[in-house]
C-alpha cells in the first residue's frame, strides 16, 4: 500500500483485482444498470489512483474507494435530473442484465429506498458483510442489519401474488 501512494501501478493493480466487483456493486445498487455501473466503477479506479494520497488509513482502501464510487454514482445522478432525464429509466432504453430473467425482482428492487437498496445488493449480491457494508456507508452495523430487515421485508411484500399467501 505505501508504494500505491507513489503511484506504483502494480501494486495500484493488485488493488484494483480486490476491489473491483464491490465497486461495480456499490454503483449497480445506486443505479440499477449495469452499462452505468461499470462506468462508474471505472471512473472510481481511476479517481482513486490519481487521489490515493488522500487515502489516510491505507488497509482501507477498499471503504474509500466505495464511498469515491457512491459519490460518483450520486453526482451522475444529478446531472440526470438536471437535463430531466427520469431516474429509473434506463438511458437508449436497455434494460438491465438481470431483468431478462427476472423483470418482477428489478422492478421490486427499483422500488425500494436506495439506502435499503443498497445494503441488500452489497449483502446479497456482492456477498460482503454486514460491518463490511457498515464501514462502505459510514453508517453502524446495527442500521445495516436493520436496512436488511426492512428492504427484506418490503421486497417480500412488493413480490407477493395480489392475493397474498
Amino acid at each position: 500500500m505505501a508504494t500505491c501512494r507513489t503511484a506504483d501501478k502494480a501494486e495500484y493493480a493488485k488493488l484494483v483485482r480486490l476491489n473491483s466487483s464491490r465497486i461495480f456493486a456499490v454503483c449497480f445498487a445506486i443505479l440499477g444498470n449495469a452499462h452505468d455501473a461499470e462506468d462508474i466503477a471505472q471512473q472510481t479506479l481511476l479517481k482513486g489512483f490519481t487521489d490515493i494520497d488522500e487515502l489516510r488509513e491505507p488497509g482501507q482502501f477498499g471503504p474509500w474507494a466505495a464511498i469515491i464510487a457512491r459519490n460518483l454514482c450520486i453526482d451522475l445522478i444529478r446531472r440526470r435530473k438536471r437535463s430531466r432525464d427520469a431516474l429509473n429509466q434506463p438511458p437508449n432504453g436497455q434494460e438491465p442484465e438481470y431483468t431478462k430473467d427476472y423483470p418482477e425482482l428489478e422492478a421490486a428492487l427499483r422500488r425500494l429506498p436506495e439506502e435499503h437498496r443498497l445494503a441488500l445488493m452489497l449483502y446479497y449480491f456482492d456477498g460482503r458483510s454486514a460491518k463490511n457494508i457498515a464501514q462502505t456507508l459510514e453508517t453502524s452495523e446495527a442500521a445495516v442489519h436493520t436496512r436488511l430487515s426492512r428492504a427484506r421485508k418490503q421486497l417480500r411484500r412488493l413480490l407477493e401474488p395480489a392475493g397474498g399467501t
